[in-house]
């Protein structure tokens, strides 16, 4: 499998692990989003200040797992989240979008001012309305700040 992938491909995944059937009568209910535990944090390389993990679930495993510096390339890498990380989110409630623009508040501070980007998850699921703009609603907050690709490294 190719390492590098683009952010649309990332969002045909997530259409293609929703299970409904995408007719137009069940489009206003079948455009939901999958389980996503989406961990945002310091980067492990120098050359950026932060990344991000997406993860998408199965239950209470992590059937794939992809890290990103930028808001294009996500490079699949092997899961090292802790069980009951991934158990609290598949179980638990999910992230609302106010906790999500109040992060990406919080983050642009933080990087204004200079300090280290802080280890923050997110479980998003069954937002409706997917495709139909609030993975945009939900995800964009989330990536803003980080450069769009590795050539505008910030």
């Amino acid at each position: 499998m190719n390492r590098s992938m683009k952010f649309a491909a990332l969002a045909s995944l997530a259409s293609a692990l929703t299970t409904l059937p995408a007719t137009e009568a069940q489009a206003q209910f079948g455009d939901l989003s999958p389980v996503l535990l989406v961990e945002s944090g310091p980067s492990d390389n120098p050359e950026y200040r932060r990344m991000v993990f997406v993860k998408f679930l199965s239950g209470n495993r992590v059937s794939v797992n992809y890290k990103a510096y930028n808001r294009t390339e996500f490079i699949q890498v092997p899961n090292g989240t802790p069980g009951d990380v991934v158990s609290a989110c598949a179980n638990g409630a999910a992230s609302s979008l106010r906790e999500i623009r109040s992060f990406e508040r919080a983050e642009a501070k933080r990087k204004r001012s200079g300090q280290t980007p802080e280890v923050v998850r997110f479980c998003i699921k069954n937002v409706q309305n997917w495709e139909g703009g609030n993975r945009k609603a939900y995800l964009d907050p989330i990536f803003n700040g980080m450069p769009y690709a590795a050539s505008l490294n910030n």
